[in-house]
């Protein structure tokens, strides 16, 4: 596998930041959101973005060679300190480990943190709130200031209800029901058939004899917000995925209090799903990506 990042087009167009801090982010600054479709990456100096890439995927429980492919791409990255939310850490000692290794591999300060923490930082800016995120997985991390809580983010096979694999593998499962005529509807069948190019025998094997590459149904999370406008099978997919993602902000204020609720991320990108969403925990967007949160992880910002 080549794990050389790919450059993503317009990456070197400067962009200001989305708030002003009181005293200007030192140095050259890596941020890494790792995730399981893509890991993006940019390079803040001087109060603006200066350059956005992507990297392969990465998983601290998934991705064997972990250590390896984030010093090399530190290493190439001509930053004084880096930041690194990832997917996969189960303790603050395995982020302060991992943060440790990078370090003196790198030569350089390397902070690390779960991806919900660095997926706050870029909503709020350190602001109290609660930020909701779906992607390929999701989760949920708040904070009211001083205490912080997180729910979710307890990977595809015990949890990430409502991410975008959640979606696909419903999508699988209602394709499945319809050809034992018990649910779902013929159109989401053919549009699972469609989108994975193969019938649903093959499909079968090819998801239990690779269950790691989730890739293979999270890419059915946009077939099924697109079809949810004219099928019911897929409308109902898409709002219970809402509504997953919705009590993850609900088992986060219990905890904290009424804060209020942000959500990211491709899933929460299609209207169906934002829409409904929205209306249960009245989200607003994001002030920045995660990929800026971890920038300022990088800088010093707390978590």
């Amino acid at each position: 596998m080549n794990n050389r990042p790919s450059r993503a087009s317009g990456d070197d167009r400067p962009e200001r930041l989305p708030w002003t801090s009181p005293e200007p982010l030192p140095g050259r600054l890596l941020g890494i959101d790792a995730g399981g479709s893509a890991t993006r990456v940019v390079l803040v100096a001087d109060g603006q973005v200066t350059r956005r890439f992507t990297a392969p995927p990465m998983n601290a429980l998934l991705s064997a060679d972990l250590t390896d492919r984030l010093a090399e791409l530190i290493g190439a990255a001509d930053a004084d300190a880096a930041g690194i939310g990832m997917p996969g850490l189960r303790s603050p000692a395995d982020a302060a480990s991992l943060g440790a290794e990078l370090t003196r591999r790198a030569g350089l300060p390397v902070r690390v943190a779960w991806d919900g923490e660095t997926a706050w930082l870029g909503a709020f800016g350190t602001a109290p709130g609660i930020a909701v995120f779906a992607g390929t997985g999701s989760g949920a991390m708040g904070c009211d200031g001083e205490r912080r809580a997180r729910a979710g983010g307890h990977g595809f096979l015990l949890g990430d209800e409502g991410s975008a694999y959640w979606i696909g593998r419903a999508a699988a499962n209602a394709a499945l029901r319809w050809e034992d005529g018990m649910g779902g509807s013929a159109a989401l069948r053919d549009a699972v058939v469609a989108a994975t190019g193969r019938d649903l025998a093959g499909l079968i094997e090819d998801v239990h004899s690779h269950p790691g590459e989730r890739g293979r149904l999270a890419s059915l999370a946009p077939v099924v917000t697109a079809l949810a406008a004219e099928d019911e099978a897929a409308r109902r997919i898409a709002s219970a995925a809402a509504g997953h993602l919705a009590e993850l902000a609900s088992a986060v204020s219990r905890r904290l209090g009424p804060l209020p609720v942000c959500g990211m991320g491709g899933v929460l990108s299609a209207p169906v799903v934002w829409d409904r969403f929205a209306e249960l925990t009245g989200a607003i967007r994001p002030l920045a990506p995660p990929e800026v949160g971890a920038a300022l992880l990088a800088g010093g910002a707390r978590v």
